[in-house]
Order: structure tokens, then C-alpha cells, then sequence
């Protein structure tokens, strides 16, 4: 038996009603792209994967076009066909090695450098160049430690058999991080980057521009040596480092309700918080359907740098989560719901109408959620 499949005769298939907007501020951006070039000396390659981190990938590349971007990434075709239709001459990266004929042709059409990290992919760039014409552009991927795409040292082919058919313009690889010693972890995987040109070289080859830095390296160690930073996240200010950069995007919102309890009574969700005093609470209309409080939970981090990290959290009884409302800091309680949460501000009055400010990861914040460039 087949599913039944029904044909869509009403826009109200689409109801969503989002009570927050995206903000989205031009100018920190510019500052955090300025702010990248002066402190890493190195060219910027501004990744704009998952539709421009979240802001639209229209609005994040008419930012940054006249910012004097080296070259942009982005992991799908259908983005990097987005920016040639917005207008974009400069160079872009596909940073997912894909091996489709199909999307390769069409990515080599539209002068797209692909990233070469599979021996599956050499025989269907060869094809394409002897059906165009056109040597496909590149730049090598190497498996430094993440363990999910690229060359490992040990298995590169060598490009120089290929050199008539592709034209190899750069290498790079991206950083696994880790959660305690990342100078170590990044030094560890910076080798095998090393060997990997080295092997690279030995075979005749020129590397071309070589890029590592991720924005957390870019923000912590800079270039690591190397021509190019590679960064997403640092261009709105959304990086775990003490740096010069400018919060770019968070979320408004607005104050639905403002009311009082007594000292014992439970809030949330299975009532998992019983109040310690009498209180005064809001109601926000925004939720985990808006992207608010979407974090990976300690199940997916089982470092002792998590766990300690999570004990001090409980033991100051830090909130999971505040907002901003008038300029104060407020304490998220109870479980965050799909479309509504609750916010203590007994020490903070606020009401009903009042702006709330949310930090977000603007990946997490639901498409139908407005964004606005201010």
C-alpha cells in the first residue's frame, strides 16, 4: 500500500505565526570582517553555508560584496547558485566534495572551485573537462582529524597525472577542535596538515592558497602560517573566544504577560521549578520553534571539561538561559516550550510590551521567523 499523497490547495499549509523578528546589524559585520583582516593578516574567505548561517544568504552576501571578500564557501550548490544569482563574480568554494556528475558539471559551469577530497571524483572532473573544455577548479581536502571528508596523508593520489585535466588552485582541511586542550588538538591536526602538503609538493605540485583557520582558530591562533582564514560564525560574532568582535544577530521579541506567584509553587513544564520566593514572572511568545534553547545536550559531550563545566553551573545555580529586557540581564525558568517560555523578573520589573533581546544561533532560528537588516 502506498502513501496517499494530497495535493496542497491552501497557503494555510503555511500557518506560522513567529513572534520574534532576526536582527540582523550591518555594521558589526562590517567591524568583525575588518576586525578578522587586521588581527589574522590573512585573506578572508567568508563562509556562507545554510542559507548565510541563518540571516538569508542574499542578505549576508549584499553585506559583505563590497568588504573586499577573497572568496566565499558554501557547502550546496543550490547556495552557491545563490550567489551567482545575487550577482557574485568573486570566487566560491563548495567546501562538500559532491560527487554527482550532474552537480559537478553544473558547479564547473558556473566557474565554481570544487573541493577535491575523493579518488571517486577525479574520473568525473576528467570527463567534464574533456566535455567542455573547461579545467575544473579546485582546492584539495585533507582529513586532518575530523574523520568526515577529504584525503587522509597516507592515500593521496598523485595530482600530477591530473594536472592536464585540473586545475588545483588551493588545499585545505577543517579542524575538529576539542573541548579542553584545543592548542594541542589543533597543533596535532596542523601536522598532518604539514604532511599532507609536503606529500602534495614531493609529487611536483603547487598547493596553491592553503587555508585551516576555522573562526575559532582564526580568533585564537590566526592564519596558523597560511594564506587564508576560513570563517562563518566570526563574521555575526558568534565565537566561543574573548575578541574584539561586535554581536551582529540575536532575536527581539516582545513581553506577552507579566504576573505573580507565591513562594513553593511549581512553573514549567512537569513543574520542574518550585519558586524560592514569591515572584514575579513573564510569558514570551517565543520558543524552541523559533530556535531559542535548540543547544547540544550533555549526552553529546562526555569530556570531564563538560561535566565540571555543568557542576558549577548547578552548583552556582546559573540559569540555563537568560534574555534581555530594558537593558537587565533575566533568568529563563522551567522548560522552554515550542512557543512560549518564562522569564523571573522579580528583581528586573518589566511590562507587558517590553522589548526582549535572545542570543541564538542564528542556524537554529526557524525560516518564517522575520529577519530584518538594520
Amino acid at each position: 500500500m502506498c502513501d496517499e499523497i494530497f495535493d496542497e490547495q491552501s497557503n494555510n499549509n503555511y500557518c506560522f505565526d513567529k513572534n520574534a523578528t532576526l536582527v540582523i546589524k550591518q555594521d558589526a559585520i562590517i567591524h568583525n570582517v575588518e576586525y578578522i583582516k587586521t588581527t589574522t593578516k590573512a585573506k578572508l574567505i567568508a563562509v556562507v553555508k545554510e542559507n548565510g548561517y541563518g540571516l538569508g544568504v542574499a542578505n549576508l552576501y549584499n553585506i559583505l560584496k563590497d568588504q573586499d571578500i577573497f572568496m566565499y564557501a558554501v557547502t550546496s550548490p543550490c547556495e552557491a547558485k545563490a550567489l551567482r544569482e545575487e550577482g557574485c563574480k568573486t570566487d566560491i568554494l563548495i567546501l562538500t566534495p559532491i560527487t554527482d556528475f550532474c552537480e559537478l558539471l553544473e558547479m564547473v559551469t558556473n566557474d565554481v572551485v570544487i573541493a577535491l577530497g575523493s579518488d571517486k571524483q577525479i574520473p568525473q572532473l576528467i570527463d567534464i573537462y574533456e566535455l567542455t573544455g573547461r579545467k575544473p577548479r579546485v582546492h584539495i581536502q585533507i582529513d586532518s582529524g575530523l574523520g568526515r571528508y577529504g584525503f587522509n596523508v597516507d592515500d593521496i593520489p598523485n595530482f600530477k597525472y591530473f594536472t592536464d585535466f585540473i586545475a588545483i588552485e588551493g588545499c585545505f582541511t577543517h579542524l575538529a577542535g576539542s573541548t579542553c586542550n584545543y592548542k594541542k588538538s589543533v597543533d596535532k591536526q596542523l601536522l598532518q596538515f604539514r604532511l599532507a602538503l609536503d606529500k602534495i609538493r614531493s609529487f611536483g605540485i603547487n598547493p596553491g592558497v592553503c587555508h585551516i583557520s576555522n573562526s575559532k582558530a582564526a580568533m585564537t591562533f590566526g592564519a596558523l602560517g597560511y594564506e587564508a582564514v576560513r570563517v562563518g560564525s566570526a563574521l555575526v560574532g558568534k565565537v566561543n573566544v574573548k575578541c574584539g568582535l561586535e554581536e551582529a544577530v540575536w532575536l527581539e521579541s516582545k513581553v506577552f504577560s507579566v504576573y505573580n506567584r507565591q513562594e513553593g509553587e511549581h512553573i514549567g513544564y512537569s513543574g520542574e521549578v518550585a519558586l524560592k520566593r514569591d515572584s514575579s514572572l513573564a510569558v514570551l511568545r517565543i520558543g524552541t520553534g523559533c530556535g531559542v534553547g535548540l543547544i547540544q545536550k550533555g549526552s553529546m559531550d562526555f569530556s570531564l571539561c563538560s561535566y565540571i563545566k555543568d557542576l558549577l553551573r548547578r552548583i552556582n545555580s546559573d540559569p540555563v538561559l537568560t534574555v534581555m529586557i530594558n537593558g537587565n540581564k533575566i533568568p529563563v525558568i522551567g522548560r522552554i516550550g515550542v512557543s512560549h517560555m518564562t522569564v523571573d523578573v522579580t528583581e528586573c520589573p518589566a511590562k507587558e510590551g517590553d522589548v526582549v533581546k535572545v542570543q541564538v544561533n542564528p542556524l537554529f532560528v526557524h525560516p518564517y521567523v522575520k529577519r530584518m537588516v538594520i
